[in-house]
């Protein structure tokens, strides 16, 4: 599934390549979520001033329930199992899917801008506007622990060009192989436990175009995909696909080097069969899919 600049919702065919539009009605989609088992998905709506979250059956394509409550835009959404978390400028709320309800919404969660939650349902981590982490748990709403704490150089996130170039950001949490991920300009790598801090990997070379401009990161690494499967990592850098293993050593890299209209990925994820699917941002919801890794290194 993706999303194009005019909010419709697509769903893609990793065989054939067709994209066929799913029926969304008046409401614009900015964020979605399917859950690892491929059942569920949530997708942000705008409706009547108010914000919230629709659940589809991804089987019949029909929507399944709707929660509205947010009075903000809807800025990350994370699906597993009957868990739902949303993050908006009002706050960070964790819905029950069995009832419908809002268990609570954590405190103090208005910065939150990009969420991850692991796929036991236990926890959440989330990482705000000036780079802070915190994981909590899902069935309290109390935070366990900051994994990284705020970063007072990072400007707000008032447009792009306000925050060095990289204006999208991606949190990731293994909890099978006990990691959490954040690429926002470079990729860290730390613990769910607290005992491993968040360290910069350092495992992707920096490309020249890097600094042709001063002060502005024009190629950076702040997308990336986690395959649960293996703990296999896919990271964006310019446009350009690194593979890497759970350790964070280079494993195939795919796509031209960085260039002169270079068109940075928007999403990633891996298919259930390994392939990578990347979209890209504009009106014409452009997705490239690219061979599982047991195919490259054949």
């Amino acid at each position: 599934m993706v999303v194009d600049a005019y909010g419709r919702l697509f769903s893609v065919s990793l065989s054939t390549g067709d994209a066929v539009g799913v029926e969304s009605g008046s409401v614009g989609v900015s964020r979605l979520s399917v859950t690892p088992d491929g059942r569920l998905m949530a997708t942000s709506m705008h409706t009547f001033g108010e914000y919230g979250i629709r659940i589809w059956d991804v089987a019949s394509w029909t929507v399944a329930t709707e929660l509205p409550g947010h009075s903000h835009p809807i800025l990350a959404v994370s699906a597993v199992g009957q868990v739902v978390v949303t993050a908006a400028a009002d706050g960070t709320r964790v819905w029950d899917l069995n009832d419908g309800s809002c268990r609570f919404t954590l405190p103090g969660t208005e910065e939150v801008k990009w969420i991850s939650m692991t796929h036991d349902e236990r926890h959440v981590v989330t990482m705000s506007s000036d780079r802070s982490i915190v994981l909590w748990d899902l069935w309290t709403g109390a935070p366990i622990r900051t994994l990284r704490t705020p970063d007072s150089r990072v400007p707000d996130l008032s447009s792009p060009a306000s925050d060095s170039g990289v204006w999208i950001r991606t949190v990731l949490a293994d909890s099978i192989r006990g990691h959490v991920l954040a690429a926002d300009g470079q990729l860290c790598v730390g613990g769910l436990d607290g005992r491993c801090p968040l360290t910069d990997w350092e495992t992707i070379p920096r490309h020249n175009r890097v600094n042709m401009i001063p002060g502005k990161d024009m190629v950076h690494t702040c997308v990336a995909a986690l395959n649960p499967a293996d703990g296999t990592i896919a990271v964006d850098y310019g446009g350009r696909v690194y593979l890497l293993d759970h350790g964070g050593q280079p494993l195939a890299v795919m796509g031209p080097e960085p260039g002169p209209g270079w068109i940075p990925v928007s999403t990633m994820t891996f298919a259930p069969d390994g392939r990578l699917v990347c979209s890209f941002p504009g009106a014409f919801a452009a997705v490239d899919v690219w061979p599982a890794l047991s195919e490259l290194t054949e």
